[in-house]
């Protein structure tokens, strides 16, 4: 199992979640994504769009400096 890291802040939704597909499509499953996304629709949308896809969010945290951190595992 690994673990990647991406900063999606400040690309726009549906933009990120397509871009977080393309992580996903080159991950293993059972691999980590630390995702780094802004408030506002990416939050709304993308925890849900990813579980469409199979995948599994593991936890939604708001960060102190802005945005949100969520970890995903790829299923």
């Amino acid at each position: 199992m690994k673990k990647v890291t991406k900063d999606f802040r400040g690309i726009v939704c549906p933009v990120n979640f397509a871009k977080t597909k393309l992580v996903l499509a080159q991950m293993e499953q059972g691999d980590i994504l630390e995702l780094f996304i802004d408030d506002g629709s990416a939050i709304k949308n993308l925890p849900g769009s990813v579980e469409n896809e199979g995948h599994k969010v593991l936890s939604k945290k708001e960060e102190k400096t802005g945005g949100w951190c969520i970890m995903i595992e790829k299923g």
